[in-house]
Protein backbone atom coordinates (compact mmCIF):
# COMPACT_ATOMS: atom_id res chain seq x y z
CA UNK A 1 0.00 0.00 0.00
CA UNK A 2 2.80 2.40 0.96
CA UNK A 3 4.60 1.74 -2.32
CA UNK A 4 1.43 2.44 -4.31
CA UNK A 5 0.93 5.77 -2.55
CA UNK A 6 4.55 6.78 -3.05
CA UNK A 7 4.36 5.77 -6.71
CA UNK A 8 1.30 8.00 -7.20
CA UNK A 9 2.90 10.95 -5.40
CA UNK A 10 5.72 10.93 -7.95
CA UNK A 11 3.29 11.46 -10.81
CA UNK A 12 2.85 15.08 -11.96
CA UNK A 13 -0.90 14.59 -12.34
CA UNK A 14 -1.20 13.63 -8.66
CA UNK A 15 0.78 16.69 -7.62
CA UNK A 16 -1.44 18.89 -9.80
CA UNK A 17 -4.51 17.26 -8.25
CA UNK A 18 -3.27 18.04 -4.75
CA UNK A 19 -2.69 21.66 -5.74
CA UNK A 20 -6.17 21.83 -7.25
CA UNK A 21 -7.80 20.48 -4.09
CA UNK A 22 -5.94 22.99 -1.96
CA UNK A 23 -7.08 25.79 -4.26
CA UNK A 24 -10.68 24.59 -4.10
CA UNK A 25 -10.61 24.49 -0.29
CA UNK A 26 -11.10 28.26 -0.19
CA UNK A 27 -14.49 27.86 -1.85
CA UNK A 28 -15.65 25.69 1.03
CA UNK A 29 -14.84 28.19 3.76
CA UNK A 30 -11.47 26.87 4.84
CA UNK A 31 -9.49 29.76 6.35
CA UNK A 32 -6.73 31.14 4.12
CA UNK A 33 -4.10 30.64 6.81
CA UNK A 34 -5.00 26.93 7.03
CA UNK A 35 -4.77 26.56 3.25
CA UNK A 36 -1.37 28.25 3.26
CA UNK A 37 -0.06 26.02 6.06
CA UNK A 38 -1.29 22.84 4.38
CA UNK A 39 0.11 23.98 1.03
CA UNK A 40 3.51 24.64 2.55
CA UNK A 41 3.51 21.29 4.35
CA UNK A 42 2.49 19.44 1.17
CA UNK A 43 5.19 21.25 -0.79
CA UNK A 44 7.80 20.33 1.79
CA UNK A 45 6.75 16.66 1.84
CA UNK A 46 6.72 16.42 -1.94
CA UNK A 47 10.13 18.07 -2.09
CA UNK A 48 11.54 15.56 0.39
CA UNK A 49 9.99 12.74 -1.61
CA UNK A 50 11.55 14.11 -4.80
CA UNK A 51 14.98 14.09 -3.18
CA UNK A 52 14.90 10.57 -1.73
CA UNK A 53 12.71 8.55 -4.10
CA UNK A 54 14.32 7.13 -7.22
CA UNK A 55 12.84 8.01 -10.59
CA UNK A 56 10.93 5.22 -12.26
CA UNK A 57 11.91 4.09 -15.73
Amino acid sequence: MKDAILKRLKEPSTQAGIAGLLSAAAMFGVPQTTIQAVSQAAGALLSIAAIFLPESK
